[in-house]
């Protein structure tokens, strides 16, 4: 588990000089970037490696013999391969038959520093023997730093040391955890190159103690942690990894600790399985045990900080608390330090949805946990632990106990996959043979055998998590046959008939009916923060401001899901309103949600969103255009229902965010359907917007029936129509649109049209009244009217409106 916390960024960076350790590369770091990219793995850049190091070499000492005047000096006789040079040195590590970095006179240091021939107490000394930090390549600076002791005399350091580099940015996929190490990358460029996979070859010496004398290991939940295994490591010595590890580590971008730390790192970024190293001495009572966390546990992580878990967590812990954070991170309390004598070093397999989850909750991820999450080797385990012991024991540092102590609760089933040879033609548009095809999945590590004459039965290895199904498998062969090598081939198929699914239908017909009137449509994040609830003026007992709270926001300012379409389309128009546009009509179709009883799921409601703001016309010479208002959205809903009988009403409302007494709510055929108001001018301010807005919200249900019924053909009136205008006084509060259906009502089947054209008051009408002038279409079905049939009805209107309470003027 590493330091080292990882980001967002996919990027996993491979050294070319580590990778060609693995598999014969006969390319360039360039060349292998584009086949590997063409392949399936991208590679994003190439970054070339070349420390300042020109005119440094290998020196070789000969001897080493004390300064006749200077207690704290040596004379070294050093040999490049070509000549020997006197040095001057005060350096106490250095001695005969060491290979050392050697600055000869004429050459500059990194830091800028020449080297010059110079007398130092009497003695010439001819160039310079270096450090670490003096070249750049550490913080040692305590001695000479010495090097491999096969090294070449009079070969350039760079070289030398293998300093002359490339890293391979390698994008990974989410599907492709195997490919988060050196050898998963390897074992690709193997494939694609027809080169054999050249894994490292090492034999662990053990001391002979039994590691299952130190410790002991109990899984409580076998669910999610299906195999853990363990080492112990006794005598062990924690100091500064050699340099060669430290320099391999940083190349790849990860940060150098101690020899014990480094080299868990080392395994991990060597084959993709997370290790870490407790410190077996604070191991309490000598036991492991993975459990999951108590209710109300607290661990300080080796982050320094306090967290407290709760019981869906999984944890590593002693017979008294928990050590670690299973798979993300370790604790404080068994850290590996310079005091440490014996290591556990862990190594498991964790169930990938019970890492993201605690990762989330505790807003904690690591280089670990990314993988975990992802899927890793259930058969990398072990090797993998071998391997680190096997590098803690070549550089001296402890000594492997026999054995790995270890629990499984389940065995690996290897997956079958059939695949058939007709389908994968058929798919990538090739004439591939079987045996070809089972060349390159070989070349992958899966095996195969022929089950009859058109089909392969294929078994993905361990390390390939993303291999569950036979279009998988056609991929892979896409991959390595090379996607640029596949020629485009016309797809071929029948069309299946029949109708759509109507709410999809309707939201096509929706959106295809809205953009003809000049709206455009927004796409925006279902999200809402406390703050923007203030910026539209929602009480604290608001219901819309009673919203779900996500257990792991990207930020305070997304922290709920949205009860109402209406803050991320004001944040659009504020968008429009900054770039200085302010004439725009958007809409949206999408999702709000409200909370529920504890422990359901929010209730999710689809609805439809209308915005508008600023002008409703084009800017002419002819005159300026009218502001959007009220009665331009009502239309335009309106003119969506048309034909549908699905006549809407406004009901005047005080609605949250909207202006006093600018605001309704909409009805449907005498049910709620949704509201429409103008946004109260300090909203709007709260946004930057200073023309006015208009916004509607309504249940798109009914559209999509509205706009989904049959047109059917009628054929036009066979006798002519008589229109006729009334004026009346009603009530100041009296809807229109309910004068309206009061006139309908007194003659059904004759009125064809009622509409109200006039809207007036003054000194001739009473106080709190307001006068209303209508126009009436009259038609009959059967005969022309005549004028006394004309009388009558308009003489039923007048009678009816009189009940409702309206006063008929007089012409």
């Amino acid at each position: 588990m590493l330091r080292v916390l990882r980001g967002e960024n996919n990027t996993m960076k491979i050294s070319f000089n580590w990778l060609r350790e693995y598999v014969d590369c006969p390319l360039s770091p360039e060349e292998l970037a584009e086949r590997l990219t063409m392949n399936g793995i991208e590679v994003e850049a190439v970054t070339r490696l070349a420390p300042e190091l020109k005119g440094i070499v290998v020196g070789k000492v000969l001897s080493v013999e004390p300064h006749p005047r200077a207690d704290r000096l040596s004379i070294c006789r050093v040999s490049d391969g070509a000549r020997e040079f006197g040095i001057v040195c005060g350096a106490k590590n250095v001695k005969a038959g060491d290979a050392a970095p050697l600055a000869r006179v004429g050459v500059t240091l990194p830091n800028g520093t020449t080297i010059r021939q110079a007398t130092l107490r009497g003695i010439v000394s001819e160039g310079m023997l270096c450090s670490e930090r003096e070249l750049g390549l550490g913080e040692d600076a305590e001695g000479i730093m010495i090097l491999p002791p096969r090294s070449t005399p009079g070969q350039e350091l760079s070289g030398a040391l293998r300093l002359n580099d490339c890293i391979l940015d390698v994008n990974v996929m989410p599907n492709r955890p195997d490919c988060l190490s050196v050898i998963g990358v390897a074992r690709e460029a193997a494939a694609i190159l027809k080169k054999p996979l050249i894994l490292p070859r090492y034999r662990l010496k053990e001391n002979g103690t039994r590691a299952s004398s130190h410790v002991s290991v109990s899984v409580e939940d076998g669910a999610l942690c299906p195999r853990y295994c363990a080492r112990v490591v006794g005598n062990v010595t924690v100091g500064p990894s050699p340099f060669w590890l430290r320099n391999r580590l940083g190349a790849v971008g990860v940060r150098t600790v101690n020899l014990i730390v480094d080299v868990t790192n080392y395994a991990l970024m060597e084959r993709g399985q997370p290790l870490h190293a407790f410190d077996l001495g604070k191991v309490q009572g000598g036991r492991i045990i993975v459990r999951r966390a108590r209710r109300g546990e607290k661990i300080v992580t080796i982050d320094g900080r306090e967290r407290e878990l709760d019981e869906e967590m999984l944890v590593i812990a002693d017979s008294k608390a928990a050590l670690a954070v299973a798979g993300i991170m370790g604790g404080l309390r068994s850290e590996v330090g310079k005091e440490t004598r014996e290591i556990l070093l862990e190594s498991a397999y964790f169930r990938p949805q019970s890492i993201r989850r605690t990762s989330q909750r505790l807003n904690l991820s690591s280089e670990s946990s990314y993988r975990f999450e992802r899927g890793v080797d259930y058969h990398g385990l072990v090797p993998a632990l071998d391997r680190a012991a096997q590098l803690i024991s070549a550089m001296g540092a402890g000594e492997p106990c026999t054995g790995v102590v270890g629990r499984k609760s389940a065995a690996w089933r290897a997956r079958k996959v059939a695949l058939r040879m007709p389908r994968l033609n058929a798919v990538l548009g090739t004439k591939l043979s079987k045996g070809r095809v089972r060349g390159y999945l070989e070349r992958l590590d899966m095996a195969v055998r022929e089950r009859g004459k058109k089909v392969l039965e294929v078994s993905p290895p361990s390390c390939r998590v993303d291999l569950c199904r036979e279009i998988d498998l056609i991929e892979e062969v896409a991959r390595i046959e090379g996607y640029d090598r596949i020629s485009p081939v016309p797809p071929v198929g029948i069309v299946p008939g029949g109708v759509g699914d109507p709410r999809t239908v309707g939201r096509e017909k929706v959106r295809e009916v809205l953009c003809s009137l000049g709206f455009s449509e927004a796409i925006c994040l279902s999200f809402v923060g406390l703050a923007e609830m203030d910026r539209l003026m929602w009480a604290k007992d608001e219901p819309l401001r009673h919203a779900v709270k996500l257990r792991n926001p990207v930020s305070e300012e997304f922290a709920y899901l949205r009860t109402s379409m209406l803050p991320p389309l004001m944040r659009c128009l504020s968008l429009n309103a900054s770039r200085g546009n302010n004439d725009v009509l958007l809409f949206e179709l999408g999702t709000v949600f409200t909370p529920r009883a504890d422990g359901e799921p929010p209730l999710e409601r689809e609805k439809l969103a209308l915005a508008a703001m600023g002008l409703s016309g084009i800017r002419s010479w002819r005159g300026r255009a009218a502001e959007m208002d009220f009665f331009y959205l009502k239309g335009v809903m309106e003119n969506m229902l048309t034909g549908a009988d699905m006549g809407i009403s406004a009901a005047r409302a005080s609605l949250p965010s909207c202006h006093p007494g600018r605001s309704a709510v909409l009805h449907r055929n005498g049910l709620q359907w949704g509201w429409i108001g103008e946004i109260h001018p300090r909203v709007a301010e709260a946004y930057g917007i200073k023309a006015p807005v208009i916004f509607a919200e309504v249940d798109p249900a009914a559209l999509y029936a509205a706009l989904l019924v049959e047109r059917v053909y009628q054929p036009l009136p066979r006798f002519p129509s008589v229109k006729r205008d009334i004026a009346l006084i009603a009530d100041e509060h009296a809807e229109a649109a309910g004068v309206l259906a009061t006139v309908r009502s007194a003659v059904p089947g004759l009125i064809e049209a009622v509409e109200l054209f006039d809207l007036f008051k003054g000194h001739q009408i009473p106080s709190g009244k307001k006068g209303l002038a209508i126009s009436i279409t009259l038609r009959p079905q059967e005969s022309t009217l005549r004028e006394e049939e004309i009388e009558a009805a308009m003489e039923k209107i007048r009678t009816t409106l009189k009940k409702a309470g309206c006063m008929i003027r007089e012409s």
